[in-house]
């Protein structure tokens, strides 16, 4: 029995290290390694501030395997210091429109697309844990998890020859922005 103390009590130290490797630190790396090469091709390390994407390519793709007739916007924000303010609007048309919130870790904790949404354009508020921010009219919170994490919008191109198409959501796109919110209780 005293043989086996020594080998049970490694196996645990390891088994918690890995755990702590797996479920912390690899998520992390992860999100900074993607952001990192989503940057380098932008040519800066913006945060707070949507980058707007237009269709991919073939051999363009910085996300594996994303959806070619998919327009991105894409922001890393920071709430560490102030809530931010997402102003959002939704085509008109069937082109599907999808935000997503991630936290740092990759988790994704908040959805909306064009059929969940209550109206074709919203604001919502990202705060953080244990924010003393109020709720100001129709504005939705939502409170992230993590200080920083990713916004991502999403609309599908029904038509990638359509030269109107893409025009028309490249528009869509640029009317939604987001910004950081000065003088209030945080």
């Amino acid at each position: 029995m005293k043989k086996l103390i020594p080998w049970l009590l490694f196996t645990i130290i390891l088994a918690a290290a890995l755990h702590l490797f797996g479920m912390w630190y690899l998520p992390n790396y992860l999100t900074k390694k993607t952001v990192d090469g989503i940057y380098k091709r932008r040519g800066s390390w913006l945060v707070n501030q949507i980058g707007y994407g237009g269709l991919r390519f073939a051999g363009t793709d910085t996300v594996v395997r994303d959806n070619p007739d998919t327009v991105t916007s894409f922001a890393v924000y920071d709430v560490s210091e102030k809530p931010m303010r997402v102003r959002c609007v939704i085509p008109d048309r069937d082109n599907y429109w999808s935000l997503s919130l991630f936290a740092w870790n990759t988790d994704n904790y908040f959805v909306v697309n064009d059929r969940t949404a209550k109206s074709k354009d919203f604001e919502l508020v990202i705060v953080k844990s244990g924010s003393k921010y109020q709720k100001q009219g129709q504005e939705e919170i939502v409170v992230s998890p993590s200080e920083k994490g990713i916004f991502l919008i999403r609309m599908i191109v029904t038509n990638r020859d359509d030269k109107d198409e893409i025009a028309r959501l490249a528009e869509v796109q640029k009317k939604t922005t987001i910004q950081l919110i000065d003088n209030v209780q945080y």
